[in-house]
């Protein structure tokens, strides 16, 4: 038998791809959501909150669909201890600031949603960021290959 060369990793590390995994799992669970059943979730809205949604550029959905589909593929590498997890991160990080920064901000969204509804999208920016920081470190550490 062969000595492996791996490094062992602390269970932290098990918990912080279990947790990035099941995110990303829910966010593409909402991105298919919004994509094939918006009108149920935009049912008790109001109108200028249903017009907004459904005023949301094609391109928009493309970014959303980038940021879950490299998020989820990031976590999965994680999971086995992968450094191209890093470059999936980022991606996603990316895709989620400009998905947001339009939304919110340029589209309008804080004004039609409300400012409580900035709490979701900061803390995606925010859990994306902490992915691709925890991936950075762990790339550091030596516990991806």
């Amino acid at each position: 038998m062969g000595v492996s060369n791996e490094k062992k990793v602390p269970s932290w590390f098990w918990m912080v791809a279990g947790l990035a995994l099941l995110w990303n799992i829910m966010g593409f669970a909402i991105f298919f959501q919004e994509l094939f059943n918006q009108e149920a979730l935009i049912k008790d809205w109001t109108e200028p909150q249903k017009e907004w949604a459904k005023g949301t550029p094609n391109w928009i959905y493309f970014v959303f669909g980038v940021s879950v589909v490299t998020g989820l593929l990031g976590s999965l590498s994680l999971l086995i201890r992968k450094a191209w997890s890093i470059p999936l991160f980022a991606i996603s990080l990316v895709a989620v600031l400009v998905q947001m920064i339009y939304t919110m901000v340029i589209a309008g969204g804080l004004q039609v949603m409300g400012a409580s509804s900035a709490v979701m999208p900061a803390l995606v920016i925010l859990l994306a960021g902490l992915w691709l920081f925890s991936a950075i470190r762990f790339r550091h550490k030596q516990w991806l290959t």
